[in-house]
């Protein structure tokens, strides 16, 4: 599915998420981490053109966007850490990227790669292929047609060079 921009937000680009399904259950006290991680990757596109005065616009873009504390908070989590984080985890995408300077990449697939960078180094409790697959799915929705199989090579590259903890 190609990017398609529903309104602009904050004087930026804002991203429909219709396509986006709760993968909660009924277990209410589960947060959609799906959400979250579409609104981290919206949010650090954001920041990389209006820089840290994004910053101070990001409580009231994750209010926006949705009711719920849980994905806010998880979102605004892996907003600041994968921002304050971006030269390490620009680091480790480098690494395994052959070919391909990661301030050249596309903008979603380089945002939706720092998300999920950042949770496989920075989230130990989140399974490692559910971040992948996640992270896939993500790339599918808001990137281009070849965004999927070039996410998920890089990260399956960042995953490899990592200790086997999951």
């Amino acid at each position: 599915m190609a990017l398609s921009p529903r309104r602009f937000h904050h004087g930026l680009f804002h991203f429909s998420n219709n396509e986006c399904d709760s993968n909660t259950t009924n277990n209410t006290n589960m947060i959609d981490r799906h959400q979250a991680r579409i609104l981290a990757m919206q949010a650090l596109c954001q920041l990389e053109v209006l820089a840290d005065d994004f910053m101070s616009q990001l409580d009231q873009f994750l209010a926006d966007e949705t009711d719920h504390s849980a994905i806010r908070d998880y979102a605004r989590d892996l907003v600041h850490d994968a921002w304050q984080q971006r030269k390490d985890l620009d680091s480790a995408i480098q690494a395994v990227s052959e070919h391909w300077d990661v301030k050249r990449m596309a903008a979603v697939d380089r945002n939706v790669i720092r998300v999920a960078v950042c949770e496989l180094t920075h989230r130990p409790n989140v399974p490692r292929h559910v971040v992948i697959d996640e992270a896939v799915e993500i790339g599918k929705a808001y990137g281009t047609t070849e965004s999927a199989a070039f996410i998920n090579g890089l990260l399956d590259a960042v995953k490899g060079g990592m200790k086997d903890e999951g």
